[in-house]
């Protein structure tokens, strides 16, 4: 009951601490009473606002708590950097390119164009290999360095088979991180492999 008699009412205590003073500044936050002495921070960073206690902040702490939020946003910004959602002008013209099917020719061409834009290695797994070449179904995987192959997500697929011409046809494949879906059931060993984007399940050559 003491301290709440002492709580309402009474100009709020802002700490003089110079490293609170620093954070405000560096951070660009902005501090005013509330109701109970509370103090009410916006962070133009962050969303909407965050209630403190009604003790003085412990400056340690916060700056703590902050670094850890900026270093979530950098990381996030960082990969939207690296794989922003418009692709380059060079690159529109594989809008639809593969819509009247694909071979291993088209396949490398087009993946080696992705990967120079994106970093990202795509690779087209074929259900078998002859003396014809790659053939039987086909399908589209992101290949990391775990060597693992990740299914192929978002808009990549539909952006490159789609018809250029239906406006139900992505305007762009999305960012590249979103390509990444999930774990495809197999690692990437594979019986045939070009050295490039095409392998195969089977090598039935004889």
């Amino acid at each position: 009951m003491e301290e709440e008699r002492h709580m309402s009412g009474v100009t709020p205590y802002y700490t003089d601490d110079p490293l609170m003073d620093d954070i405000r500044s560096q951070h660009r936050m902005l501090s005013e009473p509330a109701d109970d002495d509370a103090r009410q921070l916006y962070a133009g960073s962050c969303s909407g606002c965050e209630w403190t206690t009604r003790t003085p902040l412990d400056a340690r702490m916060l700056q703590e708590a902050f670094d850890e939020h900026m270093t979530t946003l950098q990381e996030e910004t960082h990969r939207l950097a690296a794989s922003p959602d418009d692709i380059p002008d060079d690159l529109e013209d594989l809008r639809g390119y593969m819509v009247d099917g694909y071979d291993a020719d088209d396949v490398n061409r087009v993946f080696d164009r992705l990967a120079e834009a994106t970093g990202l290695s795509l690779v087209c797994v074929w259900e078998y290999f002859d003396s014809a070449g790659v053939g039987g179904n086909s399908q589209f995987y992101v290949s990391l360095e775990d060597d693992r192959l990740h299914e192929v997500a978002d808009d990549l697929w539909e952006w490159l088979n789609g018809d250029p011409d239906c406006d139900s046809t992505p305007a762009t494949p999305g960012a590249s991180s979103s390509w990444i879906g999930s774990k495809a059931d197999f690692t990437a060993a594979f019986e045939y492999d070009d050295g490039r984007h095409n392998c195969a399940i089977r090598d039935v050559e004889e």
